[in-house]
């Protein structure tokens, strides 16, 4: 799957499609709720946190080989992360008085965007380096384990095995 940048890729039973689908159908059937359509400062809060959301990171410690850089990576890692945590308690601390998610009581398109990523890197990361992505951030932990005990997460959640197994090939080339 090659991506040019210029849309977030996500999948739908299997195949690659772009993330602005989910805005479509969220707009059409939800009246954009999810995507907080009514709220441009709901709707900047959440897109700011998916842009914090840094693949690079994730993958310079899964492909990493040379022990004398495992430190260094995990430190630019928690750094990246440390960055989202930030955005969970201070731009988002009036809404999460409310409940565990960016924007309180209410699933956001961040969540839904972060958690899945979040859930592949906890455990092929957990697996391969023995890194936890959550560990030390207890808000995005909070988002984190309320997202992924939704019923709808877990209808579609892939056992983690099958993620350490298909990251494999990256982690131990």
């Amino acid at each position: 799957m090659k991506n040019s940048g210029s849309l977030i890729v996500c999948l739908n039973a299997g195949r690659a499609t772009a993330a602005s689908y989910a805005a479509f159908l969220d707009a059409k059937y939800n009246d954009g709720k999810l995507h907080s359509r009514d709220s441009p400062e709901r709707a900047a809060l959440a897109q700011l946190a998916q842009a914090k959301i840094e693949a690079g990171p994730f993958f310079a410690l899964l492909l990493n080989q040379d022990p004398a850089k495992k430190d260094k990576l995990e430190a630019n890692l928690r750094d990246s992360l440390g960055e989202l945590e930030k955005i969970y308690r201070d731009h988002a601390a009036d809404f999460r008085a409310d409940g565990p998610y960016l924007l309180g009581a209410d699933l956001s398109s961040a969540e839904i965007s972060i958690v899945p990523f979040l859930f592949h890197f906890k455990h092929v990361l957990g697996h391969y380096r023995d890194f936890d992505v959550t560990k030390g951030f207890p808000l995005l932990t909070a988002a984190y384990e309320a997202a992924i005990a939704r019923p709808a997460f877990k209808r579609s959640a892939r056992d983690p095995e099958y993620y350490i197994h298909a990251y494999a090939t990256y982690a131990n080339p």
